[in-house]
């Protein structure tokens, strides 16, 4: 059954420094989350950046697939400063690691629904398929505030990520020096939050790049499957 997904985008006159006011909702089955953790330090992450960026084209992107890519920071000292990279993105990662949802802190990782998948380097597409049905998950930007209710009753971690698109770098040093690399899903912002019913964040004003789409999803605290998700391209 298709999942049921509508959002509707408002556009309002704001200030340069905020995104115009949208809003989304979800009622339907989560879709599946593919984070990959890649850098522009590792000769080895540009053709996993290629296998996520061919999702942009699939026909279920944002219903059932919402990929993102987490540039961490720990490749930078070769030569090369990813300035997609942040600190909070590696630790992320450690922490999968240290919850036991991955062998050890690499690139490129892949994580499908929170658990590491070593299909890639097999050569088997990003697999991705819906959930069971969830209540209402809604989601509104006004200003840089960010806002978040589900009609669902458990305590759960909210996150967000905004994403940016279609970014080319000519790497001058380290491993991929003279190559240019093409982003796509790129995260240029992301938080989280534990609570129940309704979230509130700030966004970042100043994202390394234009962020033109944004993710957010619900999972149990401990991790795990999202409980609902939604997504949607930014005006």
């Amino acid at each position: 059954m298709r999942t049921l997904f509508s959002f509707t985008l408002v556009a309002a006159a704001l200030a340069p420094a905020t995104l115009s006011a949208q809003s989304w909702e979800s009622n339907g089955s989560p879709a599946t989350i593919v984070e990959l953790y890649t850098s522009e330090g590792c000769s080895s992450c540009p053709p996993a950046e290629a296998a996520l960026n061919k999702l942009k084209g699939k026909e279920g992107l944002w219903t059932t697939v919402i990929p993102m890519a987490f540039h961490v920071d720990y490749w930078n000292y070769i030569g090369w400063t990813d300035k997609y990279a942040q600190p909070e993105f590696s630790q992320r990662q450690r922490q999968k690691v240290s919850q036991s949802r991955a062998s050890g802190v690499y690139t490129p990782g892949w994580f499908i629904n929170d658990q590491e998948w070593r299909g890639f380097f097999a050569r088997q597409p990003v697999p991705y398929a819906h959930g069971p049905k969830a209540p209402k998950l809604k989601a509104s930007i006004n200003g840089n505030t960010l806002r978040i209710n589900f009609e669902g009753n458990e305590r759960l971690q909210a996150q967000y990520a905004l994403l940016a698109m279609d970014i080319t770098t000519q790497v001058k040093r380290g491993e991929n020096r003279g190559r240019t690399l093409e982003h796509d899903f790129v995260v240029v912002d992301f938080d989280t939050k534990t609570g129940q019913h309704n979230w509130q964040f700030a966004l970042d004003g100043n994202t390394a790049a234009n962020p033109s789409a944004i993710a957010v999803w619900l999972t149990p605290q401990g991790g795990g499957d999202p409980v609902q998700t939604l997504a949607g391209w930014l005006e």
